[in-house]
């Protein structure tokens, strides 16, 4: 699923923060998993924790509340069809799109 600009490894930290989860650093990898700490609280949050969750996490990316909530409901779907088929969830490292070099 698409993100858009955000340092994913951040999002965890702050994630895990809001979800009163112990949480450790991410690898400076591009593809990581999420971990699976996050992922159960992701497949088991309810909508109002999503709010509480959202609320938090959205200055941090500069997006408006219902976006950031929007993303975080898609992520918790995405977490529990990953759980319910015995898969892992990943969250890739890309460059923002400022950042791309031009096609000229």
């Amino acid at each position: 699923m698409a993100a858009g600009d955000y340092d994913p490894r951040a999002a965890v930290v702050i994630w895990h923060e809001v979800l009163n989860e112990v949480w450790e650093p991410q690898p400076e990898d591009a593809v990581f998993a999420l971990p699976d700490a996050l992922v159960a609280q992701l497949v088991e949050a309810h909508p109002a924790r999503m709010h509480d969750v959202a609320l938090s996490w959205a200055p941090h990316v500069d997006w408006g509340f219902h976006e950031a909530f929007a993303h975080l409901s898609e992520l918790s779907q995405l977490a529990r069809t990953a759980v319910a088929n015995g898969e892992t969830v990943y969250l890739e490292v890309t460059e923002p799109a400022s950042a791309q070099p031009s096609a000229e």
